[in-house]
C-alpha cells in the first residue's frame, strides 16, 4: 500500500531544507559549533550560524532546535537593522509548524513581516515572504502561496540568491503539478533546474532533477499513450539518485533522495510488469534505508506497503500481511503520530485478511482502521481549529498593526499640520513685521523724497535763471558778433571796391613825368594795398580770437586732432572764401587748398558727398 503522489511530492517540498544525512550532518553541525567558538565572530554571523545549527538539529532534536533558534533572538537583537530577527522568526516559523504547534508559527510569522518590514536587505525580505507562502502552502492556500512565491522572487533577483530561488521554483512547481497546469508546471521546473546551474551546488540540482522528473511523470498520467513522458521522469529520477549517491558528503538534504526513490518504485510498480519487480525492490531498499536513518516514516510505511502490494499480486497474502505489520512496528515509537497512514495500512490489513478467509482478523483491522480514522479526523479537527485561531489572531494582530501604523500616520499628520499651522503663524506674524518696518521705511522715504523735490525744484530755479542769464549772454555776444561780420563784410567790400578803383585807375596813377621808374611807382602802390590787407587781417583776427566758442566746437567734433592752420582753412570757409580766394590770401597752390579740405573732412568724419563748408557754419 502507498501514499498518493501529490503527498510524497509535498512531502518532499516540506522537507527539503532541513533533512540530512546523519553522516554529513555531523559534519555540518561539528562545522558550525566550531564556528560559534570564535569570540571573533559579529553578532550577523553568530545569528546566522546559530540559525543554521537549529535547521541542522531540527529531525535529531526538535526540542533543541526550537532553542537554538530562540537564542539568536537576543544576538539578533544587537543589531541596527532587522534582517537577522526577521531571518530568525522565518526559521522558528517553520519549527514550529513541524511541532504543529500553529500559534507560535503565526505569531513568528507576524514578527518576522515586522523585522522584514524595518530591514532594507533584500535577502532577508525574499526569505520571509517565502516563508510566508510556504506556511500558506502547508495549508492548502496555493492561490495566497503563490502571490507571496512571487514576491520573494522580485526580493532575490540580482542578489545572487540562485539557491533560494531554486527552492521557490521548486515550490511553484508542485503548486501546478498533479495536472492542474502542465504547462506553468513545466515552465516553473526548468527555472528551477537554470537556478541549480547557477548556483553550482549540488543540493539544488538534487532538487532541481526531482522537479523535473515529476513534471514528466504528472504528463504522462495525463496521457499514459506517450511513454518517452514516463521514460524522461525515469531517467531524471535516476539522475538524481546518483548525485545523491555520488555525492553524499556534500548533500545534507536527503528527504528529496528518499521521495525520489520511493516514485521510481512506485513507477515501475504500477507501469512496469512483475519482470521489473528487482528493480522496484532496488529502489525500495534506497528509500528504506533513508527512511530509517532519517527518520521518514512516511515513506517508511509506503516502502513495506508497496512490498505489500507486490506480495497481493502473487496471491502471498501472509507476506502481505506481514509486510504491512513490520511497516507499523518500525513507526510504533514515532513521537510524531501519523493517524491518516495508519489507518490506511489497517484498512490494507483489513482487505488482505477478507481475501485471506480471515473474517475475524479483518473484523479486528477495521475496527483499528475506524479508531485511526476518528483520531486523524479529531486531529485534523484540532489542527483546522488550532490554524483557523492561529490566522485569526494573526489577522487580528495586523488589524492591531494596521490600526497602529493609521494612528501613528495621523499623529505624524496632525504633528505636521501643528508644524505647518505654527510655521504659518510665525511666517504671518513675520510678514506683519515686515508690513510695518516697510511702511515705515516708506514714510521715511517719502519724507526723503518731498525733500529731494523740494532740492530739485530749487535747482530747477536756480538753472532757468542761470540758462535765462546765458542765453542773455550769448544774445550780446551774437549781436557782437553779427556787428563785427558787418563791418568785415564792410571793411572787405571797400577793400574790393579800392582794388577795383585802384587797378582800374593803375595806369593813371603812374606818371612817366614822376621822379621815380616805373617799378617804384608800382611797389609803392602794392605796399600801401599789403598794408590795407594787414588791417584787414587784425580786423579778422579780433573776431576770431572773441568767438573761441567755434573753434572749441570745431575741435570736440575733430576729437582734438584740427592743427592752427586747419583752423585758419575753418575760418576762411567760414567767412565764405572760395578756395582761389585761400589760395591768393595764403600764396600756396589751389590744389593744397583742395588737398586741405579733404583732410579736414575726414577729420570730422565727414562722407564724400557731405558739404564741408555747410558743416562748418552749422557749428557758429
Amino acid at each position: 500500500m502507498q501514499l498518493p503522489a501529490r503527498s510524497l511530492f509535498l512531502l518532499g517540498a516540506f522537507l527539503l531544507v532541513f533533512l540530512t544525512k546523519v553522516e554529513a550532518q555531523k559534519i555540518y553541525i561539528d562545522s558550525l559549533k566550531s564556528l560559534l567558538l570564535h569570540k571573533n565572530l559579529s553578532d550577523e554571523g553568530r545569528t546566522v550560524a546559530m540559525c543554521k545549527l537549529a535547521k541542522a538539529n531540527f529531525e535529531q532534536d526538535l526540542p533543541q532546535a526550537i532553542k537554538l533558534a530562540n537564542e539568536a533572538l537576543p544576538v539578533a537583537a544587537r543589531l541596527t537593522d532587522g534582517r537577522g530577527k526577521a531571518m530568525t522568526f522565518a526559521t522558528l516559523v517553520h519549527l514550529y509548524v513541524r511541532k504543529k504547534d500553529m500559534k507560535n508559527a503565526y505569531e513568528c510569522l507576524d514578527s518576522a513581516r515586522y523585522y522584514a518590514n524595518r530591514t532594507k536587505d533584500p535577502l532577508a525580505k525574499g526569505f520571509v515572504s517565502m516563508r510566508d507562502g510556504w506556511l500558506d502552502l502547508v495549508n492548502d492556500e496555493s492561490d495566497k502561496s503563490i502571490a507571496k512565491f512571487l514576491t520573494a522572487l522580485n526580493f532575490f533577483n540580482g542578489q545572487n540568491a540562485a539557491e533560494y530561488e531554486n527552492l521557490v521554483y521548486h515550490y511553484l512547481a508542485s503548486i501546478y503539478g498533479y495536472g492542474n497546469d502542465p504547462a506553468k508546471q513545466r515552465k516553473y521546473a526548468l527555472l528551477c533546474y537554470d537556478t541549480a546551474i547557477k548556483s553550482k551546488q549540488v543540493e539544488p540540482l538534487n532538487t532541481a532533477y526531482f522537479t523535473l522528473g515529476q513534471s514528466y511523470y504528472d504528463r504522462f498520467k495525463l496521457d499514459t499513450g506517450r511513454r518517452v513522458l514516463l521514460d524522461s521522469a525515469m531517467n531524471f529520477y535516476k539522475k538524481a539518485l546518483d548525485l545523491s549517491a555520488g555525492q553524499p558528503g556534500r548533500l545534507l538534504v536527503r528527504s528529496n533522495t528518499a521521495a525520489i526513490a520511493l516514485n521510481t518504485a512506485n513507477s515501475y510498480f504500477k507501469h512496469y510488469p512483475n519482470a521489473y519487480r528487482d528493480s522496484a525492490e532496488k529502489y525500495i531498499d534506497i528509500a528504506v534505508d533513508i527512511a530509517t536513518r532519517t527518520n521518514l516514516h512516511e515513506v517508511l510505511l509506503n516502502c513495506y506497503g508497496m512490498r505489500s502490494e507486490y506480495a497481493l499480486r502473487e496471491g502471498k497474502y501472509d507476506v502481505a500481511e506481514g509486510m504491512l505489520l513490520t511497516g507499523l512496528s518500525k513507526v510504533k515509537e514515532e513521537v510524531i503520530q501519523m493517524p491518516v497512514t495508519k489507518a490506511r495500512m489497517f484498512l490494507a490489513l483489513s482487505n488482505i485478511a477478507e481475501k485471506r478467509g480471515d473474517p475475524a482478523a479483518a473484523l479486528n483491522y477495521l475496527k483499528k482502521n475506524i479508531a485511526y480514522t476518528k483520531e486523524a479526523f479529531d486531529e485534523e479537527k484540532i489542527n483546522a481549529i488550532q490554524r483557523i485561531d492561529a490566522q485569526y489572531q494573526s489577522e487580528k494582530r495586523e488589524q492591531k498593526i494596521a490600526y497602529l501604523q493609521q494612528e501613528a500616520a495621523f499623529n505624524k499628520k496632525r504633528n505636521v499640520f501643528y508644524l505647518i499651522f505654527g510655521i504659518t503663524g510665525l511666517v504671518i506674524l513675520l510678514l506683519l513685521l515686515s508690513s510695518y518696518n516697510y511702511k515705515l521705511k516708506a514714510s521715511v522715504r517719502k519724507q526723503k523724497l518731498v525733500d529731494q523735490e523740494k532740492k530739485e525744484a530749487e535747482l530747477r530755479a536756480q538753472l532757468r535763471e542761470a540758462e535765462a542769464i546765458q542765453l542773455q549772454t550769448e544774445q550780446v555776444l551774437m549781436k557782437e558778433r553779427q556787428e563785427r561780420l558787418e563791418k568785415e563784410l564792410l571793411a572787405g567790400t571797400l577793400q574790393i571796391e579800392e582794388k577795383n578803383e585802384l587797378l582800374g585807375l593803375l595806369s593813371g596813377k603812374v606818371s612817366t613825368d614822376s621822379h621815380l621808374s616805373l617799378d617804384e611807382q608800382i611797389k609803392r602802390i602794392v605796399n600801401q594795398q599789403k598794408k590795407m590787407d594787414k588791417e584787414f587781417e587784425d580786423h579778422k583776427t579780433d573776431f576770431f580770437e572773441t568767438n573761441t566758442a567755434f573753434f572749441e566746437r570745431l575741435q570736440q567734433k575733430s576729437d582734438h586732432s584740427l592743427t592752427r592752420l586747419d583752423l585758419k582753412y575753418c575760418s576762411y570757409i567760414l567767412m565764405g572764401m572760395s578756395n582761389k580766394e585761400i589760395s591768393v590770401r595764403l600764396s600756396i597752390e589751389p590744389k593744397s587748398i583742395r588737398m586741405a579740405r579733404y583732410r579736414i573732412k575726414q577729420k570730422f568724419g565727414l562722407e564724400k558727398d557731405e558739404s564741408l563748408d555747410n558743416f562748418i557754419r552749422s557749428q557758429e
